[in-house]
């Protein structure tokens, strides 16, 4: 792990808490937080800032697989890479991570320890989340069309706003956006141009309005 955070050009921050078994780092936006190859053990918690799982094929294509905010975890427990295909988390701003070994985590450092034992409760519930945020991908991915997939995930949004307008605001890129719909970003902008024109919705850069 420290070979990895030196040729990141990663902070490492010069303290622990209660528990001896975490480590926290920080990182800057655009770098590489962890690469997911089938050869690791480490469990991410991201702490601060905005992240994602970018997916990547034998042929170099890029996908986004996940977004993560504050609370989420990640690791090679959580996403089991698959063969020919690289997962990586990449910092989206600047963040903060905190890492533990998964042999850690299933033995605290001390009897009794309430900060290890609550991480371990809070990795628990932010896995389950992130079992229904994939869930709801694989449901956007089946829709048969663009526009389809575009109403299924500002309908999502819509609801985790809870907004209690038909109003919402996109919180990602369209750049980033478009890779988790698996198109591209022309393609979408053209598909939401021609929302727009069939009165279906009623967009200002990141703000949507849907017509009902």
């Amino acid at each position: 792990m420290e070979d990895f955070i030196l040729k990141k050009n990663t902070t490492v921050l010069d303290r622990f808490d209660s528990c001896e078994s975490k480590k926290y780092v920080s990182f800057r936006k655009g770098d590489i937080i962890l690469t997911l190859n089938g050869s690791g053990d480490t469990i991410g918690m991201l702490q601060e800032g905005k992240a994602y799982i970018a997916c990547i094929d034998a042929d170099g294509q890029e996908s986004v697989f996940d977004f993560l905010r504050a609370g989420d975890c990640f690791g090679e427990y959580i996403i089991t890479p698959l063969e020919s295909i690289e997962y990586i988390a990449m910092a989206e701003t600047d963040c903060r991570v905190l890492f533990m070994h998964f042999d850690k985590l299933l033995h605290p450092c001390r009897a009794d320890c309430k900060n290890h034992n609550e991480l371990i409760k809070r990795m628990l519930v932010s896995t389950s989340e992130k079992a229904k945020a994939l869930s709801l991908h694989v449901s956007i991915l089946n829709k048969k069309s663009l526009r389809e997939k575009l109403i299924a995930y500002f309908e999502y949004q819509k609801k985790i706003q809870s907004s209690d307008s038909d109003t919402i605001i996109i919180p990602i890129t369209f750049e980033r956006l478009a890779k988790y719909l698996g198109t591209n970003r022309s393609a979408m902008m053209r598909e939401i141009k021609r929302m727009n024109d069939d009165g279906i919705i009623n967009s200002n850069g990141k703000r949507i309005d849907l017509i009902r």
